[in-house]
């Protein structure tokens, strides 16, 4: 069982919205960082996330 969550990532060239799946049990700190991942965006280049939806 998995629940899709949209994720806002600001970075240093803008921001970017990512869907990612997550467990039911997920932290929105894992969404945030699967979805920095997913956008193949380095930990360097990020700044913030946070889920949106």
């Amino acid at each position: 069982m998995t629940r899709a969550v949209m994720v806002e990532l600001r970075w240093s060239e803008g921001r970017r919205v990512e869907t990612v799946e997550v467990g039911p049990l997920a932290t929105d700190a894992a969404a945030i960082d699967m979805a920095r991942r997913q956008a193949g965006i380095s930990g360097t280049e990020f700044r913030t996330g946070v889920v949106v939806a």
